[in-house]
């Protein structure tokens, strides 16, 4: 049984590290769930504004901005636009995006990667923007782990929840214990 979300400002950054970056060998998810088209164009333009970014087009060729019409152009062609890859710098944090589909806005982040309190707060600082920018919550998840992958009898919730400036996690180490 899972817990509620609690707020970030109430866990310490030693239970962020060992439980929410754990090193595990799996990277964590980025979501924005039932995302559009014109999320993803907010997404996009919100990291090319804002972060160094490196986009690998379909043909292989290297770019230092989201290529939006390229995503798009692969989407309605049906083609895979898996096939497409960002990443983009959020202070030390290398961040990486795949564009599976236009119904949800995926990144993905080594939680290696988040070596101090100063890297986890650039994180939480990306995440804080981006959701205000698209006027949705933002979540991040154990890898693959979202709703869809969750049996209907289990009551899916995200490691982490942030909508705009209010960040909450799941703090599941402080249920029950079992014995």
């Amino acid at each position: 049984m899972m817990n509620a979300l609690v707020p970030i400002e109430t866990l310490s950054w030693e239970e962020l590290q060992q439980y929410v970056y754990e090193v595990d060998g799996s990277w964590r998810d980025i979501y924005v769930l039932d995302a559009s088209r014109a999320d993803w164009k907010i997404w996009a333009d919100f990291v090319n504004a804002n972060y160094l970014v490196k986009f690998a087009d379909g043909d292989g060729v290297r770019h230092s901005q989201v290529d939006f019409a390229t995503v798009e152009h692969l989407w309605d062609s049906h083609c895979q636009a898996n096939m497409l890859t960002a990443t983009f710098f959020v202070g030390e944090i290398g961040i990486n995006c795949h564009f599976f589909g236009d119904y949800e806005v995926e990144n993905d982040v080594d939680p290696q990667k988040i070596t101090s309190y100063e890297v986890h707060q650039q994180l939480m600082d990306y995440l804080t923007r981006l959701s205000q920018a698209l006027g949705k919550e933002v979540v991040l998840t154990f890898e693959n782990d979202t709703p869809a992958t969750r049996s209907p009898h289990w009551v899916w919730q995200p490691l982490l929840a942030v909508n705009g400036e209010r960040i909450r996690v799941q703090a599941y180490w402080l249920g029950p214990k079992s014995h």
